[in-house]
């Protein structure tokens, strides 16, 4: 589990890095949005909160299929549960930044959500 799981850190983390550097270059040769310290922290959160999840799917696959199956279902709710709030936070924090916030949160969700399921896949089939 834990080098299935390092992958997956390196793996994420590399894609932190790419997001970064093209959020770093739409910033600075274009001018659709103007850089703001809350992107970076969004990015950095979600990357976290990625972890987090995925060490307890990573928890509950060694167990039977069943539970893996509500443990699954249940985690990807709560994920979704967790992502509307944050995004009703920072609807009232931060108006005028909501749109953009928003952009990039769905396209961290899309993203992870691929390297995730991708990932957790590979590992069920392993066992």
């Amino acid at each position: 589990m834990w080098k299935t799981y390092r992958k997956f850190l390196i793996t994420t983390l590399l894609l932190s890095l790419v997001l970064s550097f093209a959020g770093w270059a739409i910033f600075n040769f274009t001018s659709l949005v103007s850089f703001h310290p809350a992107y970076i922290y969004l990015l950095i959160a979600y990357l976290i909160f990625t972890w987090i999840i995925q060490y307890a799917l990573y928890r509950y696959v060694q167990k039977r299929l069943a539970v893996f199956n509500r443990a699954f279902m249940g985690l990807t709710g709560l994920k979704l549960l967790v992502l509307i709030a944050a995004m009703l936070i920072m609807a009232f924090t931060v108006p005028v930044l909501f749109k953009t916030l928003l952009i990039e949160m769905l396209i961290l969700y899309l993203l992870f959500s691929v390297v995730e399921i991708r990932d957790i896949l590979q590992f069920m089939k392993k066992k």
